[in-house]
This record gives structure tokens, sequence and C-alpha cells, in this order.
């Protein structure tokens, strides 16, 4: 990596006025494998950016919808928007992808995963996936990979309005504005989000389960000089959900509030950032005769300092290394016998680029209080044949911490946590080949993932559930996806192939399909764009006492539709299963009906 690249690259992706072109150059730089900006040509891991023209274009209306577009990764629902979410990234647990929202951690301290229906995809700018361990660079939960969610900015004096309507009573409205202050902007976004929604489980009365959001971000930066920069974000998010439940509650609410402080200077030879943020998530379940005020909550706060520094020793040889600190605290009407953890950390990388041969070394090490320590590392090897042609081997290790429900959750006479847990461990191996080929865009993933120390709740003697480190498992799989322009139309075509077995009984890890299949095809003309998309989910296993229910197969078709009428303002229709086809990722809850959303945005 040049260092001129690397000055370019940092300054392009920080710098909050995005013109047409200026998004162009931003989709090229990556953040998120190395947590320094490269060029996504030298990245030796698979990695997938959505982009903010991607997001408008897309069917999706909510986060778990846009990621299932993502090749290699699974979404399973409680339902449609506003229900429980897992996402699956080749095939490991749901709670083994890190998510970080402008580089914070957002997942639950208590649960150990990330609420994504309570994501507003309204006020997210970018988003890059990366497949893979990531943990040598990024610590607990980067099994199966890193996502991390940018917030959407605006250049200065820019102001953007949108409103949509859909059936099942959806209601939307977002504002976007930016302001300039001497050599910096600020852009603030306000949504709301609410929709009644439908019956989503089959074993309980018939009953609509609605949701309602609403978000309000700001972010923004401030040029000192060449060198340096400082930058701010706040936000906070409410909502509420109906859900169905065979007892207890059927209704939650949650909020979240983020903030983060950063500096970062970029001379010569050298990049630095300080960060410092926090985030605090309250989820309280109440309903079926509990008020709000009386039911259960679970509050998490975490907050996070970091130091990451790059330093070009030549025009082919640099070296990143940093520090991590995390503080992690939690509150809940039950009473946990421990209720904060620290978790401090150290990591270097090593990176050779000569335009030809590519080698990239990752080293970290974590202490998680309390719990135990772990080493992790990454180790790539990629080959450049030419401009459009990369072959990479990757290898390298992954763990998560037990959650606070894992180790302290009280006894409460059915379940109780495990102190003496340990963490779970990954060792993974990846090929990798990205090529261009006949016009045809190319990127040819194969990879296996072994996972020891996985955890379960098992009952006991007295049929009591409590976590233990027993299981193990073997994912293997394969991705491919094609694209290119035909007849004028732009094509693209994703398969995916999934093995995911628990090593010792052999028997299929629940939620998986095994195979999955898509296929899009899009046109942009002066005022119009038209995108289609066929998804098909292969059979999948899941739980059905005493023992397991394969899930059918189902093909989906979204579709999406804009109309520019003049420079200011445009029209949209998004439609989610068009052909109403009936379909379930979890057992017993629908799959979302056929889902309609008009919108008309105003851009000034």
């Amino acid at each position: 990596m040049k260092k001129s690249l690397l000055a370019l690259s940092i300054t392009s992706a920080l710098i909050s006025s995005i013109t047409l072109a200026d998004e162009q150059a931003t989709e090229s730089i990556i953040i998120t494998a190395n947590r320094t900006a490269q060029n996504a040509a030298d990245i030796l891991s698979s990695v997938q950016v959505i982009s903010r023209i991607d997001i408008e274009f897309s069917s999706a209306s909510s986060v778990a919808e846009l990621l299932s577009e993502v090749n290699g990764l699974q979404i399973t629902q409680n339902g449609g928007a506003g229900q429980a979410t897992s996402l699956f990234s080749r095939g490991t647990n749901s709670g083994h992808t890190l998510v970080v929202v402008d580089g914070q951690r957002i997942s639950s301290a208590t649960l150990g995963q990330v609420a994504f229906a309570d994501l507003a995809l309204e006020q997210i700018e970018r988003i890059e996936v990366i497949k893979g361990p990531r943990a040598a660079l990024w610590g607990s939960d980067a099994i199966g990979g890193v996502i991390q969610i940018f917030t959407r900015q605006l250049s200065a004096g820019e102001v953007v309005v949108e409103l949509g309507l859909g059936n099942d009573r959806q209601r939307q409205a977002t504002v976007s504005t930016a302001f300039a202050h001497g050599n910096g902007s600020t852009t603030v976004t306000a949504s709301a989000k609410s929709s009644d929604g439908y019956d989503v489980f089959t074993e309980t009365d018939d009953d609509k389960d609605g949701y309602s959001r609403e978000n309000l971000s700001f972010i923004g930066q401030q040029q000192f000089n060449e060198a340096w920069q400082v930058k701010w974000l706040g936000k906070y998010n409410q909502g509420e959900s109906e859900y169905d439940a065979s007892f207890g509650a059927n209704q939650s609410s949650f909020d979240t509030f983020q903030w983060q402080l950063s500096a970062n200077q970029n001379l010569d030879n050298w990049y630095q950032e300080f960060f410092l943020g926090q985030q605090t998530n309250k989820s309280i379940s109440f309903g079926n005769g509990t008020t709000e005020k009386d039911g259960g909550f679970f509050e998490t706060q975490r907050t996070q300092a970091s130091w990451l520094a790059n330093y070009q020793f030549t025009e082919q040889l640099n070296s990143s290394f940093g520090v991590d600190l995390i503080k992690e605290e939690i509150d809940a009407k039950t009473s946990f016998l421990i209720k904060q953890r620290n978790i401090r950390s150290a990591f270097t990388q090593l990176a050779y680029n000569d335009d030809v041969i590519i080698l990239d070394a990752a080293f970290r090490y974590d202490d998680i209080e309390n719990v135990d320590s772990e080493i992790t590392y990454n180790l790539s090897a990629g080959l450049k044949i030419n401009n459009d042609s990369l072959m990479s081997l990757n290898i390298g290790t992954g763990f998560k911490a037990p959650s606070f429900n894992d180790l302290y959750y009280p006894n409460d006479g059915w379940s109780y946590g495990n102190p003496d847990l340990v963490a779970e461990t990954s060792r993974s191996i990846e090929l990798l080949v990205k090529s261009t080929i006949v016009g045809i865009d190319t990127n040819l993933s194969i990879y296996k993932t072994t996972i020891d120390n996985l955890i379960e709740w098992l009952p006991d003697v007295n049929f009591a559930y409590n976590p233990v480190n027993v299981n193990q498992a073997v994912i293997k799989g394969a991705e491919l996806t094609l694209a290119t322009e035909l007849l004028g139309l732009q094509h693209q075509v994703q398969l995916g192939y999934l093995d995911a077995r628990d090593k010792l009984s052999g028997d299929a890890l629940i939620r998986r399909a095994k195979n999955t299949a898509s296929y899009q095809v899009s046109q942009s003309w002066e005022s119009l764009s038209l995108l289609a998309n066929v998804n098909y989910q292969g059979k999948r296993e899941d739980s059905e006492w005493p023992s397991t229910v394969t899930l059918p197969s189902h093909t989906t078709i979204n579709v999406s539709a804009s109309y520019k009428v003049n420079d200011d303002w445009e029209l949209g229709l998004k439609v989610n299963n068009l052909l109403d086809k009936e379909y379930v990722t979890n057992n017993h809850y629908i799959g979302q009906p056929s889902q309609y959303l008009l919108t008309v945005s105003y851009r000034k």
C-alpha cells in the first residue's frame, strides 16, 4: 500500500462532503478489513460494500433484508420487520459476527447478539461486510466476519426529505440536512417508521404484531490543519414491538444512545487515531397483563477507548498497531452476581504489497476479565496475476467471549449461568479468487471453519438449564458471485453451498440452508431505475421437540423502481415477496407476506 494511496484513502473515507465522484472513490476504499483505509483491489479477504445508492435502489426495507442479499449471509426472523432476527455468516452462530457502528460494538453484553430490528436504514451511509475471521484485528465475536455500518452524511447545505406509505399501514418519514462550520460540517438525520404488522406466529391467538421506531443522529468533523481532524457522533434510537409468545410478555420496548469523539493525524508516513465512545442499550419486556413500568428490563453500557496507528516503512511495507480498552456494565431487574468486566487488548499487523505479491499478518492479545485470555492471528498471502485478477489464501483464528447471561444469569430455578465457561474458539482457512473473465466479474471463495467449546444451554438432573462448553462444529462451504453487463442490463448471480454440522453427532446445525441462490437484474436510465431479484433458500433443519423438523425451501421475488421527476423530486416503489409466497425461516414463524412501500423524496 503506497503512502500516497494511504493519505488519499483516509482523507476520502473520512471527509463528509460526498459528491458522486467522491462516493465512487470511497466505495473503492475499505476500512473494516484491516481497520485502516485500503484499496479494495488489494484486500485478501471476501468483502462486499453496500453504498447509499445501493440502499435506496434495493427493495429492502430493513437492515436484515438488506444483509440477506449478501452471498454467504443467511437471515432468520421470528416473522418480519420489527421481530427478533438472527444472522448466520458462513454458517457460524448468530453471535459469531461482529457488528460495529462507526467503529463501536453494538451487541448486547447480556445476550451476546445484535438487535438488527432496532437499526434504521435511514441513518446508514454505507455498510462494509467482511467475511471470514477478523479477530486478530477486532477481537471477540469476529469468527464469521465483521459488519461495519457507517452513519449517513450529506454535503453542507444539502437537504433530504423522504416520505413513505405501504400496506399493513406502513408509515415512514426522514429529514436529513447538513451545515458547514469552517473547514468542516455536521449532518443531522431524524426518522420515524411504524407498521401494524401481521400475525407472525402460528401457535397463538390471531393478532397483528406491529412495531414503531424513532431515530435521531448527528455526525460531523472539523479539519484543523493538513494533519489533524476531529470527528464526533451522537445517536438516539427508540421503539416498540409486538410479538407472539406461548406465555409471558408479548411486547418489548428499547432505547439506545451512542456517542463518540475521535481525532486522527495524517502526517508524512505516519497515521494515528484516538477514539473514545460509549453505547447504552436498554430493553424492556412487558404485556399480557404486565405494564411497561413493571416489565423485566436489561441495560448494557459499553465504554470503548482505542488507539490505532499506521506507519509506512517503504512503498511496499507498512505496519499497523493499536490498543483497545472496553468496559462493559449491566443492570437488570434480576440480580446478576457480577455486573461489570474489563477487556484489554493489543494488536499488530504487518503488510507487504509490491503490486504482484501481497502478504498480510496480524496478531492480537485479548484479556477478558474473569474469563480467560486469547491470542488470535490472521495470515494471508495473495498473488495479483494482473490488474483484474487476485488469488489469495487466508488462515485465521477467532473467538467469542461468553456473555453475562452465559456466565452470571441468576439461578431462577429454570436456568442459571456458569462462571467457569471459557471462550468459544475457531480455526478457518479460505481460498479466494477474484477475477474478470470475458467481461464477467467473478468472485469465488472456498472455506472451512472448525469451532470448539461451543456454548449450549443443557438441562441438569433437575431439568434446570445452564450453559456448558460442550459442542464442536465443522463448517464447509463455497460462494460464487458473477456480475456482468449483457443486453444493456446489469446482471448478478450468487450461488452458495454450506455444510454446517455438529462434529460429534454429524447433525446439521439448525436454521442454515445448505443451498442458496439469487439472480438480480437491474438498469438505470436518465430518469428511471428498475431492479428485480429472485432469491432461493434451500431446505434447513430447525428445532421441534423432542427432535428437529425440516423446513421447506422457498423462492421469493423482490422488485423496486424509482422515477426521477426532476432534479429535486423522486418517486419510488419497493415490493418484497411480490407473489406473496408462504415460507418460514424459523419453525412456526410466518415469513413476511407481500409488502409494498411507495416513497417520495426531495433532495436539494
